[in-house]
């Protein structure tokens, strides 16, 4: 568990919180559907759970880093550190924030305390992302947080019924702020 700032905490899911992540989740569903294809897959309490033990036994196995984001005792969202490939001190970053929870910095906080813990503490060199070249909200996000577009990927998410491309963006350590 880290404490972030004074109403941000990111910690590691508990299966007792799995019926309100499952709940932000549900009431989520328009405003994450268009970005993250496992949202409209993710269908119950019980799939929640299911997820929650997966990521726990990845943290475990060190190859993910998923922790939750709860804003003012509430959870908010999640930042995950995944496909973490230590040979080559790098790793894939994932985000989301529950539609109710837009608008008070809540990702760019939790995010920014994500890749401390990814350069400072896993001694991580570079840091990518991939986003949905219309999810201009998570491009700015990046943007601001140093991230620097390298290409798209032509293509590469099926969600809802389209093949997507996505901007592939990355950070290094040398240039985090």
């Amino acid at each position: 568990m880290w404490q972030i700032d004074d109403e941000i905490m990111l910690k590691q899911a508990d299966l007792k919180e799995s019926e309100s992540i499952f709940m932000l989740l549900e009431h989520s569903r328009e405003h994450l559907g268009p970005w993250i294809g496992w949202v409209d897959y993710t269908q119950s309490n019980g799939e929640m759970k299911q997820f929650i033990k997966t990521v726990n036994k990845k943290m475990k196995e060190q190859t993910d880093v998923v922790l939750f984001i709860w804003y003012q005792g509430q959870v908010a969202g999640s930042v995950a550190l995944y496909d973490l490939k230590w040979h080559n001190q790098s790793g894939m970053l994932g985000y989301w924030v529950g539609g109710g929870f837009e608008g008070h910095g809540i990702a760019q906080r939790a995010v920014r305390g994500m890749l401390m813990y990814a350069f400072y503490t896993l001694m991580l060199n570079r840091v990518e992302l991939r986003a949905a070249v219309q999810n201009e909200k998570s491009i700015k996000l990046a943007r601001r947080l140093g991230f620097q577009a390298e290409g798209i990927v032509r293509q590469a998410e099926w969600i809802r019924g389209q093949c997507r491309d996505q901007v592939q963006m990355s950070l290094m350590k040398s240039e985090f702020q």
